[in-house]
């Protein structure tokens, strides 16, 4: 089948979308991705990319097309700019697209108007529409406009009709399917859970190094949602004797204002912050390991999505405390991989690792616990096959009335 993709991220970007993408050729599909320059997360264009460089190129069989966008920069303000930019370059691009594709396939991060070229290409090409979502609008843009305000129920208008185009929206939480038929009056039977995925790679290496302290570690962006705020001061009630190191592998929007929480809670010599670093480096991250952590807000929806570093964490056979409501937690605790509390309860997060310093052997089993579950659940080839079994379906020439059959298996 000939698939055009349509993502505002793609390589060098670190994005699953590029992962599926070349999986898809492998299984002797034809693959475009019409995508932007890459720029995420600094806000800079990356070394070698710009508006006149790398344009149109081809990527272990994967024809990519990159619309111009202005770069991100800082700030609310060059955030808009930079969403607006490339949902209005990638909808020109879409005009002058070839349209011998079967099907089109938008992976759907932040903001949902990257979908509109999708949308626009659906139209003009008479082709169908699969949708993936990895973050829900408008409910993702509720840390930084008031969902009571006018412009918040723009957004939200628009939310609905863009997710009103796809003739299928794949979600990658269980939560989100009852959220999509309340919220936006989507049809049940043109939605379907398909579980992101990890790198099954971590789960046949070991990741044990010697070392003296106990080592926490954050691997990630470090944004607001990530609910980091609530570890700073979690570990400020942590008493013990155990020497204990927590590293953050990651930067991102909340970075700096984490860095101050760290010093007005006096846990500089606890902190340790590495900055970014590529996806080929985790490994020596995971090797000084004892647990892992992770949080996320639960302030609406949103704190029920299940984060990617989960299934990495899982694969990578670390122990998992986190801070998070919704699947996520169900998760951690069906699996026993760890400790998993409520996303804004600090003292029962505090308790948590506290227990885990003091009573360390309680905890040598979730490692491979959590590498049982990922088995089961979060191989990428169990993704890959979920997204085709769709794809082939929108295919056929009366896909509309196979499309309240697709079931997917996990």
């Amino acid at each position: 089948m000939k698939i055009l993709v349509v993502c505002q991220h793609y390589y060098p970007e670190n994005f699953q979308i590029t992962d599926i993408c070349e999986e898809l050729v492998k299984h002797g599909n034809q693959v475009t991705v019409l995508t932007g320059i890459p720029n995420y997360p600094q806000g800079e264009f990356f070394k070698g990319y710009d508006t006149h460089h790398h344009r149109h190129e081809i990527r272990n069989g994967v024809e990519i097309i990159r619309a111009r966008e202005i770069p991100r920069h800082k700030g609310l303000f060059h955030l808009a700019i930079n969403y607006i930019s490339f949902c209005f370059f990638a909808s020109l691009k879409a005009l002058t697209i070839k349209r011998d594709f079967d099907v089109i396939y938008a992976y759907q991060l932040s903001p949902i108007l990257m979908v509109i070229p999708a949308i626009i290409l659906k139209y003009l090409s008479g082709k169908r529409l699969f949708l993936y979502c990895c973050d829900l609008w408008p409910e993702s843009c509720e840390s930084f406009i008031s969902n009571k305000s006018f412009f918040y129920k723009v957004i939200k208008f628009f939310s609905t009709w863009i997710y009103r185009q796809s003739d299928v929206i794949g979600v990658e939480s269980e939560d989100f399917l009852d959220y999509f038929v309340t919220r936006h009056q989507i049809d049940e039977k043109r939605l379907l859970y398909i579980p992101q995925f990890a790198d099954s790679s971590y789960l046949n290496q070991k990741f044990d190094e010697p070392h003296e302290n106990i080592n926490f570690v954050f691997l990630g962006n470090v944004g607001k949602p990530q609910n980091l705020q609530h570890f700073v001061k979690a570990f400020s009630k942590v008493r013990t004797q155990t020497k204990f190191l927590v590293h953050i592998v990651g930067t991102g929007s909340f970075i700096n204002e984490l860095k101050e929480m760290v010093i007005e809670y006096k846990l500089e010599s606890k902190f340790i912050f590495h900055g970014r670093h590529p996806v080929e480096e985790m490994g020596k991250f995971y090797s000084i390991a004892d647990a892992c952590i992770m949080g996320l807000t639960g302030e609406s929806i949103i704190g029920h999505t299940i984060p990617n570093k989960l299934q990495g964490y899982m694969a990578a056979g670390k122990t998992v405390i986190a801070a998070i409501d919704g699947a996520a937690n169900n998760i951690i605790q069906s699996s026993n991989c760890g400790i998993a509390v409520s996303a804004d309860d600090i003292n029962a997060l505090s308790q948590g690792i506290q227990d885990f310093l003091d009573h360390p052997e309680k905890y040598k089993n979730c490692g491979e616990n959590g590498r049982r579950y990922f088995k089961k659940h979060f191989y990428k080839d169990q993704h890959i096959k979920s997204v085709e079994s769709v794809i082939k379906i929108l295919n056929r020439k009366e896909a509309d009335k196979w499309i309240p059959y697709l079931k997917i298996e996990h």
